[in-house]
């Protein structure tokens, strides 16, 4: 396994934060793990309290979902290697096919079950960071309809590799999918809520996506073929390799030019949602701040690449050629 397969992970975790049945409930887990009202929420004054307990019930999650993928791992051990493990990649990715056509079409209803466990929390009393663990391990256990398929894919691919490190690994880089965005809203609950009812409205084609995407990641695990993608992006790191030993002065300006126009543009896109703001009198929408931020981050790195302190294609060729264990 090398970092392409732990980024596609970390996307699952990602889209299963912006699926339908995730993203609205978003502030009411925050409200009821912080024991702030969303009025508290959309103005800031609990962002220290609500970031805490959002960590707590992040980790709650993570393990939960760790501990997951590690017995789906040490069941596929048992049944070893050679044809049997082929057998087992075939079955899994026509699941996963299967889990991505049911994202879009909605034909298999036993999934719409919703087990979170939500109601039996909702009673008591908020009860600080033991209860907002509790309450990731029980959000953990629910297999609704958007995340069940797509964590019920990375949890099929855990199984197949039957490596109880690499299966761990897999499933806490979706837990990171899933918890960085979580813990950013929890943070800056007041500036993205333009953004979170944005991509709320967008429900049918966050879940056409998402289907799609995990139909394509279906075909490549019953065809044996996700290994190809793994060597492609390390023969592709090793010729990045071979062109930066020989060109490196040339490789150190096309990383300050990519980074310099990249924080340009950010900057241009930042100062026009500024100027619209001034126009129609309303408060810089989080879309500004985040390019702002960017743009900051873009400038840096093409001081860095330029002064030799960091290298753009030296850090995408340890991410391609990355082995795993």
């Amino acid at each position: 396994m090398n970092l392409p397969g732990i980024l596609s992970a970390g996307l699952a975790g990602l889209l299963s934060f912006i699926s339908p049945c995730v993203l609205p409930l978003i502030p009411a887990y925050l409200s009821f793990i912080s024991g702030a009202t969303v009025a508290e929420l959309g103005s800031g004054r609990a962002r220290s309290r609500v970031f805490i307990r959002s960590l707590a019930f992040s980790a709650g999650f993570t393990l939960a979902f760790t501990i997951l993928g590690i017995v789906f791992s040490g069941g596929a051990m048992f049944v070893g290697r050679g044809q049997a493990s082929l057998y087992v990649g075939i079955v899994g990715g026509i699941l996963v096919i299967l889990l991505g056509l049911n994202l879009i079409f909605d034909f298999v209803k036993f999934l719409n079950f919703d087990a979170r466990f939500m109601a039996k929390f909702s009673g008591k009393k908020n009860s600080g960071i033991p209860g907002a663990i509790l309450l990731g391990f029980a959000f953990a256990a629910g297999w609704s309809p958007c995340i069940g398929p797509i964590l019920g894919s990375i949890l099929l691919y855990a199984g197949r590799e039957g490596n109880i490190p690499r299966a761990a690994l897999l499933l806490l880089s979706y837990s990171m999918g899933l918890a960085l965005p979580f813990l950013a809203t929890g943070l800056f609950f007041d500036r993205l809520k333009p953004l979170l009812a944005f991509l709320a409205k967008r429900g049918k084609e966050v879940r056409l996506i998402s289907g799609i995407i995990l139909i394509i990641f279906g075909i490549a695990m019953a065809a044996g073929s996700l290994g190809s993608v793994s060597a492609l992006a390390a023969r592709a790191g090793y010729g990045l390799e071979a062109f930066v030993e020989a060109n490196p002065l040339t490789a150190r300006i096309i990383g300050v030019a990519l980074w310099a126009l990249t924080g340009a543009a950010l900057a241009a896109f930042y100062a026009l949602a500024l100027r619209r703001a001034r126009k129609s009198g309303s408060r810089l929408g989080a879309m500004g701040f985040v390019a702002a931020g960017l743009s900051l981050a873009g400038f840096a790195l093409a001081a860095a690449e330029a002064a030799g302190v960091f290298s753009t294609f030296t850090t995408l060729v340890g991410w391609l050629t990355f082995a795993g264990f």
